[in-house]
């Protein structure tokens, strides 16, 4: 039983945080093609990718809680921590950045949403 479990929530939670990387990963994307085009100030770039990692983090603890179907805010806790994982560990690499304030703020924001997002997951009711 208790093996389920784990079997299940591990599987949620990785796919989960998987479609949070891909909705953050498009919602980046389209602010790089409006970068292009349009005219938006560069103070605004970090911010704005601050919300949208947050959005991955809410959807990732959202679509985990939602296959799991249970115990929500654990899964949304852990989605959102796995998914500051993949981002800190590609900014590190990209950016060669280490854990600083700006971390620490991404990592409250994403963690806070993906909690927020699994509670609502796994209480969401299609009508």
């Amino acid at each position: 039983m208790l093996q389920k479990f784990f079997k299940k929530f591990i599987l949620s939670t990785v796919f989960g945080t998987g479609i949070g990387i891909l909705s953050s990963a498009i919602l980046i994307f389209l602010m790089a093609a409006a970068l292009t085009v349009g005219n938006i100030p560069v103070l605004l770039i970090s911010p704005i990718t601050v919300i949208f990692l947050a959005f991955g983090g809410f959807f990732a603890g959202f679509s985990s809680a939602k296959l799991s179907g249970e115990k929500g805010l654990l899964c949304g806790f852990v989605s959102g921590i796995l998914f500051f994982a993949v981002a800190w560990i590609c900014g590190a690499v990209f950016e060669k950045a280490g854990f600083g304030t700006s971390a620490a703020i991404k990592a409250l924001m994403i963690i806070i949403s993906g909690s927020l997002g699994g509670i609502l997951g796994v209480n969401y009711k299609r009508k």
